[in-house]
């Protein structure tokens, strides 16, 4: 089946079968529930849909059926396992939500009797429940239906590649629901049992008791929808599938809990220091423990969970590459997010300091902003600093790891932003600085108190420099160790560069290898090898192959008698059997074609083959050096234009509140 026609049944198919499914709960609820009070109209509506829907959604699924049934890789096929995951999805999803209701309107009876429910629309919790009890077991029928096909799909073809990452956004994407549901009920439920302790009592038998039944419910289905695809997340994790344990998909999934997690526990916990010295100062009384204390709770509970999966997926099973920049993108995010709010702390606290030793006063105002801004201080810094001093760790590590870190693009993203961030502010400090003095200078009194105004433009401009010195040291200690590593590998580098007839090719190689990597003295060897004393030419070439760390030429050197019988069968041997990286260019041969590989020139093949060699010789993983089309041009220019619009809006705003 080609892929319009994979498009076309299964959009018809999910479209057809999701209508029905909804008319028959709708009809269902309508003649069971509110028969008597249903506007007919509406009954007509849902059968129709019904009438028509069912024979469209069985003759294109029948379809689809027949041709896998046909061809044992239709099975396989992605599309049929995105519809089939996303039909599941769509089952699963409105079933929790209804079961959560069914749960939640059955313990508002167990308190209330039969009375009628807020949020149920004034309807009667024996209807609730039935509304959700039709919907459930509808929903149910349909999502076991389309996971025995996803198994018996599973039987004739395997989920590899594509198709695993499918089922692995389905699972983890419902154990993210879960831990959600679970997550969000148990700060509630702590919060209640907080209120029951204070002031502020709840009254029970009325409006509260549904929002704890709500609580209960979305506790009670939430924390086992999570540990079945938890459970099931696991298993595949641990089974025999290399691939599994490769995915970066379930990294991502960790990682991305563990940075809410912190980042919302180190939130709330600002909060609570924030009241602390809001207590300290003896200013008003402003929220309530409860409401942030179950959410650090929770969160901190959250996060040392998912950080011990995470250490003991990495004692397990070692890390792969696009795991670990899953890994170090988590942590450059948590420290920059550290570091962003120690800074607004210190320069917040250093700003009150100038402004109270201006003023006569040390009003409310002040007070309120060093209470808020020395939390934020105490908050972030432990948070900038320990994955900060884990990752400079790994980057000063004398070790392929520690090399990686440090060319890794996350991280010099990371020091860029914060240079630029310094940046900009020792510039727009100074631009106000300089304005003000010739503001005095030529007689003009602006509103404002200049010693306060300049004094906080001088602190900002001092805490910009030592940002940009530290960040910029940091560089240049990156940089001094990368040149003196590459230095090292270089001296010991063996590389072997073999051409064919002219040799154009392989003196252009050479050249270009030696501007991009200077130490690097790559060997020569043209084929065909002399005539004369070819015995001996032969002997030094194969021994010089066999010995090399990386051999460079054409893909025909290892093909015996290659290129019209230029290639030695002796030279082909040595190549094939040296146990060194092999770098082969894609040449074109007539009667040969590439698969997937652009037709380049020459001038093309040389640079491309220049730039894999560098990725070697440094350590990376090799990749086509592709030009950006014209879509990724557009995106940068609109990111970049984005980003310079947030930094130019708080500029203004800095300069037209003192101008």
């Amino acid at each position: 089946m080609s892929n319009i026609r994979r498009w076309y049944v299964f959009l018809v198919c999910g479209i057809s079968l999701q209508s029905i499914t909804w008319a028959v709960i709708f009809l269902l609820r309508s003649l069971l529930w509110l028969g008597d009070r249903t506007p007919a109209a509406s009954i007509a509506f849902q059968i129709a849909v019904i009438i028509v829907g069912l024979p469209v959604f069985l003759l294109h699924w029948l379809w689809a059926q027949r041709l896998s049934n046909k061809d044992p890789d239709e099975r396989g096929n992605l599309l049929r396992r995105v519809y089939l995951y996303g039909m599941m999805a769509g089952f699963l999803l409105p079933f929790i939500a209804n079961t959560i209701g069914f749960i939640s309107n059955a313990l508002w009876m167990a308190f209330q009797g039969t009375r009628s429910a807020p949020f149920s629309g004034g309807t009667s919790p024996q209807d609730a429940i039935l509304r959700d009890l039709i919907a459930m077991f509808v929903l149910t029928l349909l999502w076991i239906y389309h996971y025995r096909v996803v198994l018996l799909d599973a039987n004739v073809v395997p989920e590899k590649g594509s198709s695993a990452t499918v089922r692995r956004l389905y699972v983890l994407g419902f154990s993210g629901a879960g831990v959600t549901l679970t997550t969000l009920a148990i700060i509630h439920l702590l919060r209640w049992i907080m209120l029951q302790f204070g002031d502020n009592t709840i009254d029970i038998g009325g409006r509260n008791d549904f929002v704890l039944s709500k609580e209960i419910a979305q506790l009670v289905v939430g924390l086992p929808i999570w540990l079945v695809f938890w459970g099931w997340a696991g298993r595949l994790f641990n089974g025999q599938d290399e691939e599994e344990r490769d995915s970066a998909l379930r990294k991502f999934y960790l990682y991305c809990i563990v940075f809410i997690a912190a980042i919302t526990t180190v939130t709330n916990v600002t909060f609570i220091l924030a009241g602390g010295f809001r207590r300290l100062l003896e200013l008003p009384s402003s929220g309530d423990i409860s409401t942030p204390l179950p959410i650090i709770i929770s969160m901190s509970l959250l996060w040392a969970y998912h950080a011990y999966v995470l250490r003991l997926d990495s004692a397990n099973v070692a890390e792969a590459r696009r795991q670990a920049g899953i890994r170090r993108l988590y942590l450059y995010l948590i420290a920059a997010v550290g570091l962003a709010a120690f800074l607004v702390g210190f320069s917040g606290d250093l700003s009150v300091l100038i402004r109270s030793l201006s003023d006569v006063y040390f009003d409310e105002v002040l007070q309120e902003q060093l209470a808020w801004f020395t939390a934020a201080i105490i908050a972030g810094f432990p948070v900038w600093v320990l994955p900060w001093r884990r990752v400079q760790n790994e980057a000063l590590a004398q070790s392929p790891e520690g090399g990686e870190e440090r060319r890794s693009v996350v991280r010099k993203i990371y020091l860029y932003f914060f240079l630029f961030l310094a940046t900009m502010t020792v510039l727009s400090s100074t631009v106000f600085i300089v304005y003000r003095v010739l503001s005095l200078l030529l007689g003009e009194f602006s509103r404002g108190n200049l010693i306060k105004d300049i004094g906080q433009a001088i602190a900002f401009a001092l805490i910009g420099i030592c940002v940009w010195l530290y960040h910029g040291s940091v560089l240049r200690r990156d940089g001094q160790i990368n040149r003196r590593d590459r230095a090292k590998r270089l001296a010991e580098w063996k590389t072997i560069v073999i051409d064919i007839g002219a040799g154009n090719f392989g003196n252009a190689v050479l050249e270009g290898v030696s501007h991009v990597l200077p130490g690097v003295a790559p060997k020569l060897i043209h084929l065909p090898l002399p005539m004369e004393e070819a015995g001996e030419t032969i002997l030094s070439a194969t021994e010089n192959i066999a010995n090399a760390d990386v051999i460079v030429g054409p893909w025909t050197i290892a093909v015996a008698g290659g290129n019209d019988g230029m290639v030695n069968a002796e030279v082909a041997n040595a190549v094939l059997k040296s146990h060194s990286r092999k770098l082969l260019v894609p040449i074109h041969v007539e009667g040969w074609d590439w698969a997937s590989v652009d037709s380049r020139n020459i001038e093309a093949l040389v640079q491309q083959t220049v730039h894999a060699f560098r990725q070697i010789v440094e350590g990376e993983e090799v990749k086509a050096a592709k030009p950006l089309g014209f879509a990724a041009s557009v995106g940068i220019f609109l990111g970049v234009l984005l980003i310079l619009v947030l930094i130019a809006i708080p500029l203004i705003n800095f300069f037209t509140n003192f101008l």
